[in-house]
């Protein structure tokens, strides 16, 4: 009997980029929400037109594309602006021309709804059709991505670790249990934010004792307020439209983190 094997969370993605290649844009996508009443599109439009307009741009995809309404669960389906179906139609069309600047994926809390439901994820259903399901990752996904020259053997690589995210406290005590990471991106909250944690690491064959910091990036929803952000006391957030951008450079170790 045939079976796909849907691709293991610590099974990393490599996406290795030629070495004149100076920099790279990654632009982190979550909490579209598609199907909600309160759903921008005009904040997805933007978004997608910077993307697509920017040549060394490329995009990891954080969960909750999709709103996903269905009769169990807290989102109440007969408000629902398209059926979950279309949704996944509507997406499927909106990410085609962004085909090959994806690099990886994770499913969030509204997709897994279906999964609970009758073991399917929409979410995994539209990578399939755009025929990226290898870079899907049900929980968690780590991404390394390498570009420049470095030396001869080498190119500059950078480690990012993908997750819908959960409350606060848990994604930030849970980031300390992974090394050699350079960016964490989360989402769920709906409260955009750039954190720069560190943490002390001991090299006994060196002897040394040093910090090592990292980005924790929780990117911003594409709610409007009203509604469900109303119903669940969300505050209103400035930099809800607002698009974050990690910059990783290919002349150097290093990252920049901004907000446009």
């Amino acid at each position: 009997i045939w079976r796909y094997n849907m691709k293991n969370d610590f099974e990393m993605i490599v996406k290795k980029l030629p070495i004149d290649v100076e920099f790279v844009n990654i632009y982190p996508l979550g909490d579209l929400h598609i199907g909600s009443p309160n759903f921008g599109h005009d904040l997805w439009y933007k978004w997608k037109s910077k993307v697509l307009n920017d040549p060394n741009g490329y995009v990891v995809i954080i969960g909750d594309l999709l709103d996903n309404g269905l009769k169990n669960s807290k989102t109440n389906s007969y408000s629902a602006a398209m059926r979950p179906f279309e949704q996944k139609e509507w997406l499927k069309k909106e990410l085609a021309p962004l085909k090959d600047k994806i690099i990886g994926c994770v499913r969030g809390n509204h997709e897994k709804r279906s999964i609970n439901e009758s073991d399917d994820c929409p979410l995994y259903d539209v990578l399939a059709k755009l025929d990226l399901e290898d870079l899907y990752r049900e929980h968690m996904a780590f991404v390394k991505v390498s570009l420049g020259f470095k030396n001869k053997t080498r190119q500059w690589s950078y480690n990012l670790v993908l997750h819908h995210g959960g409350s606060p406290n848990k994604t930030k005590n849970f980031s300390y249990s992974i090394d050699n990471m350079d960016v964490l991106i989360t989402g769920h909250t709906h409260t955009p934010t750039t954190n720069f944690p560190s943490k002390i690491v001991i090299d006994p064959r060196n002897e040394t004792v040093s910090m090592v910091g990292y980005i924790h990036v929780v990117v911003p929803s594409f709610q409007k307020a009203g509604g469900y952000t109303l119903e669940g006391m969300y505050l209103p957030q400035q930099d809800a439209g607002r698009i974050p951008i990690l910059k990783l450079k290919g002349t150097e170790k290093g990252v920049e983190m901004l907000w446009i």
